[in-house]
């Protein structure tokens, strides 16, 4: 596989999917600190640094902020960074165990706790905040896969803050030590995403869906998916359980101000006003008396507002109905959460059962589908006779058709070579669906394998797209018509050197079995970048002495032993040097 930078040099690429940057973890998120300590974990060790200092602390360490700066031990700098394996201790709750990196900023006078970590680990933490280990090995596997799809899809939710996700369930619950058995799911489903016609689904779950799936255009229209509809439940139902609460009027009131809901000031009956089509209580009327007028509040609003107040379990779904006693509401309902995706009671159910977690997966998410790169693109076909061509978005048809027929007509111009079959082009939509689909880092602009080209769309590559499309059939011409065993070093300068690409270096000073080991090793950037000049150089030197038609010669039947020489140096380079 071949795949080109924007400056058109051609890389190495991996097929696997490119793993993902660490996850920014806003931790003790719900408190506003201004004091806490830390302490390295017995036998443990761990340091604090600035942009210029950094020391260990092998003790119980004092840390404070407060206008904007934090102090350690007596220094004081707008951001720290820990390292290895620590206790934050605040005084609230248990003290917290990082191990790994972690910022440690201020806000006004309260400090700001921003751990980094590999998304493994985050998927791992989060499942186990999310079920406490608490059920079948393939329901936890399930919930693994849902977790990190959820993850790649809403990741820098809380960007403008400085991280992607606070560790409450307002992102997705957390506990930092993760038992063996989730642990052991997470590992077990490494890299695996729910993909949704070629994006990370939104992988939505919930504890308990009492019986029947919510839709998820009921909640949050802006993530619509044909994997998240509404749908019986028959695991669910085998293991449900009812629930009654009952609230004050006072109480309830309360909760509604507290919250800045606009209702009547002497409102004193609450009906249901509308439901979902599951049946869930979409919104509730609060008027005075039996008057039809009053004021909408809609259900998820209204739960909120009591969970807030209230606490979260006094309301835990919106699937109810209400009722009122003297001067309390009954509400009698059933499920927990709000319904979308995965419900955790009927996959522990569909576990218990001898299901797979990819059973669990697809019930509960039918049509999506499972792997480490993105699937069910929605691909349109583009006539044309020279080669297949494949968009998803219409605007990028005639635009990409005109600039792959110049770009193919112009590459086997140069080249003086011809393909043997059609080449496929598929031209992506946008840059985080190439990258998902190839695994592509963002500095990558296409890649191409035997004669199959995947690039980025022209809306983002603009001028740069036909250029693009250049080098990739000159790879795809280069590849097709190369003898069995002709080195690598050859057949990538020869690209290079045919694109025209100002790269090559003035002079061949490397030989080429260092430069085939310098590619095949993925060095560093500015290696590799070296090692192509080399390679371009060669082939440019030989170009000059032995001619075009000599080098097509070569790349058709195989490098004469003469010319590949003991030190990989052309006898053009060796004469002239």
């Amino acid at each position: 596989m071949k795949r080109t930078l924007f400056l058109a040099l051609p890389f190495l690429a991996p097929i696997c999917l490119a793993q993902q940057p660490d996850i920014r973890v806003q931790l003790l998120n719900l408190y506003q600190l201004s004091h806490a300590t830390l302490q390295p974990v017995p036998g443990a060790q761990a340091t604090w640094s600035t942009g210029s200092v950094r020391r260990d602390f092998p003790r119980e360490t004092p840390v404070h902020g407060h206008a904007g700066m934090v102090g350690i031990a007596g220094h004081s700098a707008a951001k720290f960074i820990i390292d290895g394996n620590f206790l934050i201790n605040t005084g609230i709750g248990p003290p917290r165990h990082v191990q790994g990196k972690l910022e440690i900023s201020c806000r006004g006078n309260y400090l700001l706790f921003v751990a980094i970590m590999p998304v493994e680990q985050y998927v791992a933490d989060v499942l186990q905040g999310e079920t406490a280990g608490n059920m079948p090995e393939e329901a936890l596997k399930a919930m693994a896969v849902a977790i990190r799809s959820y993850t790649t899809r809403f990741r820098e939710r809380h960007k403008d803050d400085g991280f992607d996700f606070c560790d409450t369930t307002h992102c997705q619950f957390l506990r930092l030590e993760p038992e063996p058995s989730v642990i052991a799911a997470a590992k077990q489903t490494a890299g695996q995403l729910l993909w949704d016609r070629g994006t990370p689904l939104a992988a939505f779950y919930h504890k308990d869906c009492g019986g029947r799936s919510e839709d998820v255009r009921a909640i949050w229209g802006d993530q619509p998916s044909p994997s998240l509809i509404s749908h019986p439940d028959g695991y669910c139902v085998r293991t449900e359980h009812g629930w009654r609460s009952e609230i004050a009027r006072a109480d309830l009131d309360r909760a509604i101000h507290s919250s800045g809901l606009q209702v009547p000031a002497d409102w004193n009956r609450v009906v249901v006003a509308d439901r979902t089509g599951s049946g869930r209580v979409r919104t509730l009327r609060f008027s005075h008396g039996r008057w039809q007028s009053g004021a909408l509040v809609s259900a998820s609003t209204l739960r909120f507002a009591i969970g807030r107040s209230l606490g979260w379990a006094t309301l835990k779904s919106d699937w109810y109905d209400v009722t009122m006693q003297g001067d309390h509401f009954v509400f009698t309902g059933k499920g927990v959460g709000h319904g979308v995706g995965l419900c955790q009671t009927g996959a522990m159910e569909m576990a218990r059962e001898g299901k797979s977690y990819r059973d669990i997966l697809a019930f509960y998410y039918p049509g999506a589908e499972i792997g480490k790169s993105a699937k069910g693109i929605q691909w349109t076909a583009v006539p044309t006779e020279s080669f297949e061509l494949r968009v998803v978005n219409a605007s990028d048809r005639i635009v990409a058709r005109t600039a792959a027929r110049s770009a193919l007509q112009w590459a086997t111009q140069r080249s003086r070579l011809a393909l043997r079959s059609l080449p496929l082009i598929e031209v992506y939509p946008t840059v985080a669906m190439f990258r998902d689909a190839t695994g592509e880092p963002g500095w990558v602009a296409a890649s191409t394998h035997n004669q199959h080209v995947r690039i980025e769309p022209p809306s983002v590559l603009r001028d740069k797209f036909e250029s693009v499309l250049r080098h990739e059939f000159l790879h795809m011409l280069v590849e097709d018509n190369a003898a069995p065993g002709t080195p690598l070093w050859f057949r990538e300068g020869l690209v290079v050197y045919l694109g025209g690409d100002p790269a090559a270096a003035k002079e061949a000073t490397m030989p080429g079995t260092q430069i085939e080991r310098a590619i095949s090793s993925r060095s560093s950037d500015a290696e590799m970048r070296q090692a192509y000049a080399q390679a371009a150089a060669l082939v440019r030197d030989m170009d000059r002495q032995d001619g075009r038609a000599k080098l097509l010669e070569w790349l058709r039947n195989g490098l004469p032993q003469n010319v590949r020489g003991g030190d990989g140096l052309s006898t053009a380079h060796k004469e002239t040097r």
